[in-house]
């Protein structure tokens, strides 16, 4: 029912390559999910550095939680493809929960899972090692994919080796190696700007070696 109200109250826009969607420090105006295409979320740091956050394909959203709490935007979000966005503004987002107040129930969960996963990041690599670093972007990635979804079975990542070792903080050519490291022991499967993640829980689960 939700899905279907999502649907049917809001709006498609299209935004070219290297659109701003959403600038940093912005006031919330909607919240929105990727159809097709690719975004950037970014943040810019006070030294003035520019760190990459994550890569969004179809089925990420982003935004709710500035819309849900009126707070300015901790992120901006840049078309890195030219890409096609499902758009619900606030006013139609009060529509729903308005309509319905369990659905807050719902967008309340969203942001949670994003929040924990996060935490969940922060606090497990603080000394991890490199390839446990990897393993644990790539579930975070995951989460970030379809964070409503129950995961079974492969699932493609599609983002480039350049861009995960900017999430990860190592070189390209370290972040190469490792991956090599888990497609040999048959967690991943390595593409051109894609991972395919063999078994979600496994690459979750296992141990260094």
């Amino acid at each position: 029912m939700l899905q279907r109200k999502i649907i049917e109250y809001g709006t498609v826009r299209s935004f070219s390559k290297r659109a701003l969607i959403s600038a940093q420090e912005s006031s919330p105006k909607a919240m929105c999910a990727v159809l097709e295409g690719r975004v950037r979320v970014t943040r810019m740091l006070a030294d003035g550095e520019e760190s990459l956050y994550h890569v969004g394909n179809p089925g990420f959203w982003f935004g709710p939680l500035a819309l849900m709490t009126n707070e300015k935007t901790t992120t901006a979000v840049i078309a890195d493809t030219d890409t096609r966005l499902l758009v619900l503004s606030r006013a139609q987002f009060e529509r729903i929960v308005n309509e319905d107040p369990t659905a807050y129930r719902y967008f309340a969960l969203l942001i949670a899972q994003r929040y924990a996963g996060v935490l969940r990041y922060i606090s497990d690599t603080k000394l991890m090692a490199p390839e446990a670093r990897v393993r644990a972007r790539l579930a975070e990635l995951l989460l970030l994919q379809r964070p409503l979804v129950p995961q079974g079975g492969p699932v493609t990542l599609k983002v480039s080796q350049v861009d995960l070792a900017a999430m990860i903080g190592v070189s390209r050519q370290t972040l190469n190696e490792l991956l090599k490291q888990l497609e040999k022991r048959g967690l991943i499967e390595i593409a051109f700007r894609s991972i395919r993640v063999m078994d979600p829980e496994r690459l979750r689960d296992e141990d260094d070696t």
